[in-house]
């Protein structure tokens, strides 16, 4: 059942007015309920950046009994080991050493909150630098290390690489190896599909493996993601998987082996003017013309804001102008003339990513059952 009029109906019952980012809490229960079903043999881990908020994060991590995030963001970094005291953290990219030394400035006084932190290296020259900072603060870090298993967007290339980094972590007093990193993502769209792909990708992933040389056991083997996390089976070299997207679905998302995920969040705003037929400065003679052909007669709608990494998803059939371009304060959509969308109703979007849409609009706002009961802060860069 589509959800546009149950959701309308509760933010017009809250008396917003304003673009919103609005999440379906019924659709994401189902999402968790449906990935939880799957019984993967991983530890999952939740990526903060996908789920930007502390409450978000709080039921995602409830429904799926994990204790585990990935974070990207100092920021972000520092406000998880503020608010939790039990959660492992593994960084999904190597951070600047400016960032590192901030936050381990911050925490020095607790060293147990820095010990939840797997702080990730791609490089002798980024684990010579982290080195440098702990000793100097004289702490001490757990160490992942970033490999490639086929994305080529940095890391480790070839397992023998592995020797040089952990003969410098074995030398040093303020580190300690803790794991490895591996994101597969590119294995999602491969040509011919995924299978190929992730089986050369988790070739590569055991190749790193083997290298650790008997430190296997208790060490963090991550990679997957929300589009491949459906892959990582039983002869996954993996005992740790990331996933966050694929709970919210952005469009970004709409993958066949992510096909029994539903939607749950959309950018909601109002309709400001409603206008008959289009009429584009300059040409404004051809293009009214042009919206009242037979069976392709269109109207024009502005709305509370505009271009968004969204992609229109209600009214059904609401789309852009080429001609007449974009607009962050009034965006211009064209819809069917025969539309019922009106003024001060909601026009409904679809985000392609949540990773930077869900900060732009303040507080989540969250239905269950066609009533918006809560509001989520999101987190703060």
């Amino acid at each position: 059942m589509e959800p546009y009029a149950s959701l309308s109906r509760a933010l017009d019952a809250a008396d917003l007015a304003q673009p919103c980012l609005v999440i379906d809490g019924d659709r994401l229960q189902a999402n968790l309920d449906r990935l939880k079903s799957r019984q993967l043999p991983q530890t999952l881990r939740l990526v903060v950046k996908s789920l930007p908020s502390l409450p978000l994060l709080d039921a995602c991590m409830a429904a799926l009994d994990t204790r585990r995030l990935m974070s990207f963001h100092a920021p972000f970094l520092a406000q998880l080991l503020e608010r939790y005291s039990d959660v492992d953290i593994l960084l999904g990219k190597p951070l600047p050493a400016a960032a590192v030394r901030s936050v381990l400035s911050r925490f020095r006084d607790r060293p147990a909150r820095i010990d939840q932190v797997q702080w990730l290296v791609d490089s002798e020259q980024r684990l010579a630098q982290y080195l440098e900072i702990a000793a100097a603060l004289d702490i001490s870090l757990r160490i992942a290390i970033e490999i490639n298993v086929g994305l080529r967007r940095g890391g480790l290339d070839q397992p023998a690489q592995l020797d040089t980094l952990l003969g410098q972590i074995d030398r040093a007093s303020h580190l300690r190896f803790s794991g490895l990193m591996g994101y597969d993502a590119h294995a999602a769209k491969a040509p011919g599909g995924p299978a190929r792909a992730l089986t050369a990708a988790n070739q590569r992933y055991r190749a790193f493996v083997e290298r650790c040389a008997g430190r296997a056991d208790g060490l963090t083997l991550n990679g997957a993601g929300s589009p491949t996390h459906v892959l990582h089976q039983q002869d996954s070299p993996l005992n740790d998987v990331s996933l966050g997207s694929v709970l919210l679905k952005p469009t970004d998302f709409d993958l066949p082996q992510l096909a029994d995920y539903q939607p749950a969040c959309w950018i909601a705003t109002p309709v400001l003017k409603r206008q008959q037929g289009v009429s584009v400065p300059f040409l404004s003679t051809w293009t009214r013309l042009a919206s009242r052909l037979p069976g392709r007669s269109r109207d024009s709608v502005f709305l509370y804001g505009g271009r968004w990494m969204a992609t229109p998803d209600w009214p059904r059939g609401m789309q852009t102008h080429r001609l007449y371009g974009l607009s962050s304060n009034q965006q211009l959509m064209t819809i069917p003339a025969a539309s019922d969308i009106a003024v001060d109703d909601w026009a409904f979007f679809r985000p392609s990513q949540s990773e930077a849409v869900l900060l732009q609009f303040g507080d989540l706002c969250v239905a269950h059952n066609g009533v918006l009961g809560e509001r989520w802060p999101v987190l703060q860069n």
